[in-house]
């Protein structure tokens, strides 16, 4: 293994954790743990899940990365070496195997590597929200003597504390998400649709660095008060608002970013209701340090709307994010889960009212001495107002 070239990851503090689990092995397919432990990522990997790549990392020696054979090799010299272009990047992991077709031989080389490391009895961590049931079926049938058990909680841990290496690409990520957000609902006008918002914001987030989008939620009027609504030929009038939540790809790190805007001039009720809202969601970020539980910072948002006179009409306060949207802790009542020096994640808080839905969402990094927002960049948010500039 190459620790040279893990351009994101903390390669000793992964072979850390692994060694002092309870595992003898990971195996790791989901594409954002994949990413983390072997360095590779690519947007295919997201795309085909009959053709797996896989990471097997043994608690006690050096992790083999199991990949499509013409991708292997390309980074082995292999036959197709001679007719394929390189890729941009290339995993840190220097055991690399191939496997032939789309089916179940990516399952017999995972059981080689495991062999060949001495691992054919004892525990096995695997992933049991993602991990295809026949692979983990064929693994148990090929290795009847390894058993199984959910290996995410300690994937999570691994990933749970960024790099700075991570810290840059989630920051360049975040803030090219909230600032192109920002002019494309600003740029908004009456008789567009929220197609062509859309499409402008994702044309110019792919013009200034975007690899993906990871998800393009946007609603105007009624609509903005749905759960994740997508953008539509509805066109757009005068005073409607404006709720978009957007997120993209760089190198497998996610944005999630949450804007508002009106069309034209907002309404002295509108710029009330997000000032109230932004006020408990800045007391929500203030309260995010180390050793904090979850549980006590969405208890804390729900007292925060009370405090500013609105009803709790929204869900999921917050979440850890990374190369997963969503990592933990959820921020939520039933999850107590402690806040961990390193982390970034992302603190949203919404309205849904008759008229649509507010919805505000920014990207902090927990320090020794407490959160900072990385995405709010002037000491005052205000609610977006479309058009020209009022006199």
């Amino acid at each position: 293994m190459n620790a040279a070239h893990a351009k994101y990851a903390d390669v000793e503090r992964i072979e850390r954790l692994i060694r002092e689990s309870e595992f003898d092995a990971v195996i790791a397919a989901w594409p954002e743990n994949v990413g983390y432990l072997s360095g590779f990522y690519h947007p295919d990997m997201r795309v085909n899940w009959e053709r797996l790549h896989i990471v097997v990392w043994p608690s006690d020696g050096a992790p083999a990365f199991v990949v499509p054979q013409l991708r292997a090799d390309l980074w082995n010299g292999g036959d197709s070496a001679g007719f394929i272009l390189a890729e941009d990047n290339r995993p840190f992991i220097t055991e690399i195997r191939g496997f032939e077709g789309e089916h179940l031989d990516m399952v017999r080389v995972v059981a080689d590597v495991l062999t060949d490391s001495g691992i054919t009895t004892g525990h096995l961590a695997v992933e049991s929200r993602s991990l295809p049931l026949k692979v983990s079926a064929e693994l148990t049938r090929l290795l009847p003597g390894l058993v199984q058990s959910d290996g995410w909680p300690l994937l999570n841990k691994l990933r749970q504390v960024k790099t700075a290496a991570e810290l840059d690409v989630m920051i360049r990520a975040n803030r090219l998400t909230a600032d192109l957000l920002e002019d494309a609902l600003r740029a908004a006008r009456p008789g567009q649709t929220e197609r062509e918002i859309g499409a402008r914001l994702a044309a110019d987030l792919y013009a200034h660095g975007a690899q993906e989008l990871s998800h393009s939620i946007l609603g105007v009027g009624p609509r903005a008060a749905s759960w994740h609504p997508w953008p539509t030929g509805l066109k757009l009038t005068a005073g409607m608002l404006i709720r978009s939540d957007w997120g993209i790809r760089m190198d497998g790190y996610t944005s999630d970013i949450a804007r508002n805007a009106v069309v034209g001039r907002a309404s002295a009720e509108q710029r009330d209701t997000f000032a109230r809202l932004s006020d408990a969601h800045d007391h929500v970020v203030s309260a995010v340090r180390p050793g904090v539980v979850a549980s006590d910072l969405a208890a804390l948002a729900r007292r925060e709307y009370a405090r500013v006179g609105l009803e709790f009409r929204w869900g999921l306060v917050g979440h850890g994010i990374g190369l997963v949207i969503h990592e933990e802790p959820q921020l939520l009542l039933d999850v107590h889960d402690p806040i961990v020096e390193g982390m970034t994640m992302e603190i949203e808080l919404g309205y849904f009212g008759e008229a649509g839905g507010y919805h505000i969402e920014d990207l902090v990094h927990v320090t020794a001495n407490g959160a900072v927002n990385l995405t709010k960049l002037e000491p005052v948010r205000k609610l977006i107002e479309s058009g020209p500039s009022p006199r």
